[in-house]
């Protein structure tokens, strides 16, 4: 089977930003559109609420820096749309990306117990949708036209804008290898940046260039070009351990990148490399094909296109968008479940969940009237306790029409899907029957929710003994728009299968194969992409759209602080080099003391 399709407009758009850029319609300045929640002063909670036409934030750090987060997100959504988006503007309406903005490192912390040392930001993704958490580094700064070259490089922005290049590629492409160019696509777009009307791209960013800059120096490298196109990290060593290990990966992955989109010539090369790794050949092999560069020779290649100098390109997207964010203080109660609520969102493991479980009960405790804390108490109960209570507190808030929202409606769908799970008879088919009626409605609320869409999807297969097309047609149209998010995108495979498609099925489970880090869902995965190749029957393959589509546990994809892997970098080389002189001198004091007390005759060393 052919994958080649996986990427079809990517490459061939990237010309986009040489010549062929165009005159882009003047955008007025960002402005913030308040909305303020009724109360005192000081009921209202530090956290707030802002959203942009691609984008939910919420955050509890200054408004004004919320407002040019979402100005410079969004631009960089537009220009990635130019680059990599293959459906085009006829695309359908997506999600909302929601982000978490942390005034403070330590909320970071206490989202995920496994969070690396060094990180700054993770995204994460799972049957509840995907979200992204970052935090406010330093204050961003508004460029003019004529700063874009030599501005200071932003933490803030390096790190939000690197995370979200690779957030898009998983959303907007089936690309999932090889890892060097998603992590160089990431690398190139960290750098970006944007006036009004104008934008800089190209630029190294700030711990890759002091990186670069070592290796120059003559300093040992751990990765060559080999090891960075095949993703052999594992067994590496470098200054500064696997820290090092994954900065030297990122450094040159990035000038891979920077090559690969240097020219014309290059970026078609580039797109036939992708469509024969989307085929199946290995990295290295497809590289030499594409680009016609023998391995042994890319070392220096590269480091004659460094020589010559690494052109930044100045452009003028078409119609750079203007944003408006509009802003929504929260009340000191709701503020109080932001956290968990985002936490409860991630697809936390067990033990996290049940945590999780008992901090919002107490939570709730405190605030028993406030409306999200009575949905996110709703939503623990559901995923970690017992739905019972969840759906008779939802029930209250719908009748009295305090709670018809989204939310509501689609967690009252989840009660029922679960209490269905343990029914039987009469009792079951009510509750199934109640879990569309609330589905039903949660989509008419939100249609690009990927969530409601995969329990709609659910709760049909529970009614009925064959899906229809309509109900098929809902989780495909729904992974379309939310392609990160694994269990949707196993679904939409499955669904491709029932319809007959089996091509379209595979080419859905072979991205997904290239991702999953997991290894029950890489067993599941393999598994039937073999059923699926030897031939399977309708009736497994709606067994298995009824169970689990896709075990295991949330993908999750952290950002890491580069300057601090820097300085291990340098102190790790410090350190060595110290220790070398070190030795080296008490090598040359005893051959000096040896000299001048020679062993007598016949004598022993003393």
């Amino acid at each position: 089977m052919s994958h080649s399709r996986r990427v079809p407009a990517l490459a061939a758009a990237l010309c986009l930003l040489s010549a062929a850029c165009v005159q882009a319609q003047s955008a007025a300045p960002s402005n913030l559109e308040r909305v303020q929640v009724s109360g005192r002063k000081a009921e209202v909670s530090k956290w707030f609420r802002a959203e942009s036409p691609h984008f939910v934030v919420f955050s509890d750090t200054r408004e004004e820096d919320v407002g040019l987060l979402l100005d410079n997100l969004e631009k960089l959504d537009h220009l990635l749309r130019i680059y990599a988006r293959p459906d085009g503007p006829s695309a359908p309406a997506e999600p909302k990306l929601t982000l978490y903005y942390h005034a403070s490192l330590a909320d970071l912390r206490r989202l995920d117990d496994d969070m690396p040392a060094d990180a700054v930001g993770l995204y994460a993704s799972c049957a509840s949708g995907a979200q992204g958490f970052g935090v406010h580094l330093e204050r961003i700064a508004s460029l003019e036209d004529g700063q874009l070259e030599k501005a200071t490089p932003n933490a803030t922005l390096a790190y939000a804008f690197e995370a979200y290049a690779r957030h898009f590629l998983y959303r907007h492409t089936d690309i999932r290898t090889p890892a060097w160019f998603i992590d160089g696509f990431a690398q190139y777009f960290s750098s970006v940046r944007f006036s009004e009307r104008q934008m800089v791209v190209g630029r190294a960013p700030q711990a890759v260039a002091r990186y670069l800059r070592f290796l120059d120096e003559g300093r040992r490298y751990g990765l060559d070009y080999e090891d960075v196109l095949q993703g052999h990290l594992a067994g590496a060593h470098s200054y500064g351990g696997t820290v090092g290990v994954r900065l030297e990966f990122e450094a040159k992955a990035w000038l891979l990148t920077h090559y690969a989109l240097s020219s014309e010539d290059n970026r078609r090369r580039l797109n036939r490399y992708l469509a024969l790794t989307g085929e199946g050949a290995s990295p290295r092999d497809a590289f030499e094909r594409a680009f016609d560069i023998k391995l042994a020779e890319l070392d220096r290649v590269l480091w004659r296109y460094r020589r010559l100098g690494l052109e930044m390109q100045r452009g003028i997207p078409e119609a750079l968008p203007a944003v408006q964010p509009r802003l929504q203080t929260l009340s000191r109660p709701a503020g109080e479940f932001v956290l968990a609520d985002a936490a409860l969102k991630a697809c936390p493991g067990p033990a996290a969940g049940q945590a999780l479980l008992r901090q919002v009960t107490e939570l709730a405790a405190r605030f028993p009237d406030d409306a999200q804390g009575r949905l996110t108490l709703s939503r623990a109960q559901i995923d970690w306790g017992d739905p019972q209570p969840a759906l008779a507190r939802l029930e209250t808030d719908l009748e009295d029409g305090s709670g018809g929202t989204f939310e509501a409606r689609y967690l009252a769908g989840m009660a029922n899907l679960k209490l269905a799970a343990r029914s039987q008879g009469e009792a079951r088919l009510g509750f199934v029957q109640a879990a569309q009626r609330h589905l039903r409605l949660a989509r008419a609320l939100n249609p690009r929710s990927p969530e409601a869409a995969l329990a709609s999807l659910k709760a049909e297969l529970a009614a009925v003994e064959m899906p229809d097309a309509a109900a098929l047609k809902t989780v495909i149209s729904a992974w379309r728009t939310a392609r990160e998010v694994d269990a949707l995108a196993a679904s939409a495979a499955l669904a491709y299968a029932y319809a007959g498609q089996a091509d379209e099925a595979d080419r859905v489970l072979a991205a997904l194969t290239q991702k999953v880090r997991d290894e029950d869902a890489a067993r599941w995965l393999s598994q039937w992409r073999k059923r699926l190749e030897a031939g399977v029957t309708r009736g497994e393959i709606l067994a298995a759209m009824r169970s689990d589509p896709l075990p295991g546990a949330a993908f999750k994809e952290w950002t890491v602080d580069k300057e601090s892997a820097m300085q291990k970098v340098e102190l790790a080389h410090g350190l060595e080099a110290a220790d070398a002189f070190i030795k080296d001198q008490q090598r040359q004091q005893g051959g000096a003391a040896q000299r001048s007390d020679p062993l007598p005759a016949g004598g022993e060393k003393r």
